[in-house]
């Protein structure tokens, strides 16, 4: 009854999501354009989205009545609930990260900074957070034993590390994957905040609200 899969079209995720559906079986090589970030494969219906829409669209389609499975990183969905509690995704299923070529072997959400440790970052610190990890992030800062330290955090969209190494910031949260980046620019991973998998995901719930009515 699944009429469609949305897979992402983002470069990294796309990279490995793709090579883990074709070892599931799914021959992406024989799939035709239809349309603009539309393929089809047999008589499955590809849509091409970027990673952290995918769960917004899964259940975009279950409410105009289709039924679609999703594959994203497991760490765009949780930051989707985060952003969304009220919602009907479920896992269907879930796939390791593992590539030998990214430093932590799987993209690895880091604070990222030039000093050694939380504690030799300055009381008042300046904090760059990824717009697409902000309610993970900003959940991450408030589990911290920061001993008084106050976060002051700016929004943006890419180069976190950027504003670190030029001194706008003291710090940042974002995606280390094969670290060469933080490696040019001599900073530190700090400390590892959480590792990312695949996850193939689903509307099948019934929604519910906070006060556990059915909507």
């Amino acid at each position: 009854k699944v009429s469609a899969l949305v897979i992402p079209k983002n470069t990294g995720l796309k990279g490995y999501g793709w090579k883990v559906l074709r070892q599931a079986g799914l021959d992406l090589d024989r799939a035709t354009e239809t349309d603009k970030n539309k393929l089809m494969v047999g008589g499955l219906v590809l849509l091409l989205r970027r990673g952290e829409d995918i769960p917004q669209i899964v259940e975009d389609e279950f409410r105009k009545g289709n039924v679609v499975l999703g594959v994203t990183g497991d760490d765009l969905l949780d930051e989707y609930k985060l952003r969304n509690q009220v919602n009907t995704l479920k896992i269907e299923n879930t796939y390791d990260w593992f590539d030998e070529s990214a430093r932590f072997f799987r993209p690895t959400l880091c604070l990222i900074g030039k000093a050694k440790s939380i504690n030799d970052l300055p009381l008042e610190t300046r904090i760059a957070l990824n717009k697409k990890y902000e309610c993970t992030s900003r959940e991450y800062l408030k589990s911290l034993n920061s001993n008084g330290r106050q976060f002051r955090a700016t929004l943006y969209s890419g180069d976190l590390e950027s504003t670190v190494a030029d001194g706008a910031s003291d710090c940042c949260i974002d995606t280390v994957y094969t670290g060469s980046t933080i490696d040019q620019k001599k900073l530190k991973v700090m400390q590892k905040i959480r590792f990312s998998d695949l996850a193939v995901i689903s509307a099948l719930k019934r929604e519910e609200s906070l006060l556990g009515r059915v909507i």
